[in-house]
């Protein structure tokens, strides 16, 4: 459906902006469309499952130098396959590059569409997935008061798939808004859940938060000292430093012997 918008649009610019009869727009069209259709489900799919989950520097410069290479490679690709269709041929034919401010205006614009794959690829990612409803009890029926079942499993959204997590091998999670990143020994995971929300699914006795942005689970601590003002340095066994608050120190002091 994209690539189909993508073809159109190019299309009726051909045709408009250029004066270009029908078939020659829509072969300029087809010639947009391809590269755009080949290098974004390509960047789209390292975006996915290389950069998302990285540190900030490491999604940094993964986009600069995949912007980079997307952009130059569908210009590439663009240059020849119009030189086949300016020749039908596609073994005999002229290459004729653009001038340098028709590619300028090209490379430009390749970087404008790979800004918006990557933009639809992270809305895509961080789309919570939605947990299945119970059936409604009946009319009038009061609401439970006991606290439901210990969740032991959550399932998150990595690209296309869903994935669990237990929740014994979450290190710490920290947050900003309506997200969190749920770190584990080996990956760091962006979803869309509240602090709030996760701390009402985790054991009390093994989860504790320590900060309003931070939850650290008590049996991934490797050690704790002062950090002077009544807080706390909380390291975690997987190298990770989290500064405690005064309330969140004054709760970890409570597990103290």
């Amino acid at each position: 459906m994209a690539i189909t918008i993508v073809f159109v649009a190019y299309s009726v610019t051909l045709y408009v902006a250029r004066a270009s009869g029908v078939g020659e727009a829509l072969l300029g069209g087809l010639a947009n469309a391809v590269p755009v259709a080949l290098f974004g489900s390509l960047a789209r799919r390292v975006i996915l499952r290389r950069l998302m989950h990285g540190s900030g520097l490491r999604q940094t410069l993964g986009h600069i130098g995949l912007c980079v290479a997307f952009s130059v490679l569908a210009l590439w690709m663009l240059t020849i396959l119009l030189g086949m269709m300016n020749d039908l041929s596609m073994v005999s034919f002229r290459v004729t590059p653009f001038p340098t401010r028709a590619s300028a205006w090209q490379l430009l614009e390749n970087a404008t569409i790979y800004g918006l794959i990557a933009m639809l690829a992270y809305l895509q990612a961080w789309r919570p997935v939605a947990a299945p409803s119970s059936a409604n009890p009946a009319s009038g029926a009061e609401k439970p008061t006991s606290p439901p079942e210990e969740t032991t499993r959550h399932f998150i959204r990595l690209g296309e798939d869903i994935l669990p997590i237990d929740l014994d091998r979450i290190v710490c999670i920290t947050g900003a808004d309506d997200y969190a990143e749920v770190t584990t020994p080996d990956q760091t995971h962006l979803v869309k859940m509240t602090l709030a929300e996760f701390s009402r699914t985790l054991d009390p006795g093994k989860f504790l938060r320590v900060h309003r942005s931070a939850i650290v689970n008590l049996h991934r601590v490797a050690r704790a000292e002062s950090a002077g003002g009544g807080r706390m340095l909380v390291h975690m066994t997987t190298g990770q430093t989290i500064k405690a608050s005064r309330a969140g120190s004054k709760l970890l002091r409570t597990r103290i012997l």
